[in-house]
């Protein structure tokens, strides 16, 4: 009942793990801070105390319970019965389990528009902070600037791409 609850703080070989994806994702959150600060003080003008915290904490929080609740329960039952689910790498085991369950097609299409809507959102947020902060503060840049951010952020990604070999760009 309580190996749910292991934390892995006793073993050794676990805790480099898990101190490695800790201070990864605080290394994630640490760079992505200033873009989403500004981002959401930027879109949040005019709206209440109120409007802000349920969209900024409460919506956010109850989605993300409700899906690791749904999707985290669907991928440990389905790997316990189909167990090469976790010879898979990390990047294709949500479309593993898809694969094994009622609509999986619809599900794993919906897991890429979600994906997809990601990384548009995240990188148009970007080009919009990035233009405002390289205009000397101007509320509204130029349409010109960010799609030069853009440009530059696209190929920095392609070229990560390439540097990371095959396995970047087959995941």
């Amino acid at each position: 009942m309580f190996n749910s609850f292991d934390t892995a703080a006793l073993n050794p070989q676990k805790r480099e793990w898990m101190s490695s994806w800790t201070l990864y994702y605080w290394g994630w959150w640490l760079s992505w801070s200033p873009f989403v600060g500004v981002f959401i003080a930027r879109v949040s003008k005019g709206r209440s105390i109120r409007e802000f915290i349920s969209g900024v904490l409460l919506v956010p929080a109850i989605v993300s319970f409700v899906w690791f609740s749904v999707f985290g329960v669907l991928g440990i039952e389905t790997g316990k019965k189909h167990k090469e689910i976790f010879d898979m790498t990390p990047e294709t085991q949500l479309f593993g389990v898809f694969n094994h369950v009622p609509f999986g097609i619809v599900l794993s299409l919906i897991a890429l528009l979600l994906i997809a809507s990601f990384f548009i959102t995240s990188a148009d947020s970007a080009t919009f902070v990035l233009g405002m902060q390289t205009t000397f503060g101007s509320l509204n840049p130029s349409s010109m600037v960010k799609v030069v951010w853009g440009i530059s952020q696209a190929l920095i990604a392609f070229v990560l791409l390439l540097a990371g070999g095959g396995n970047g760009a087959e995941a």
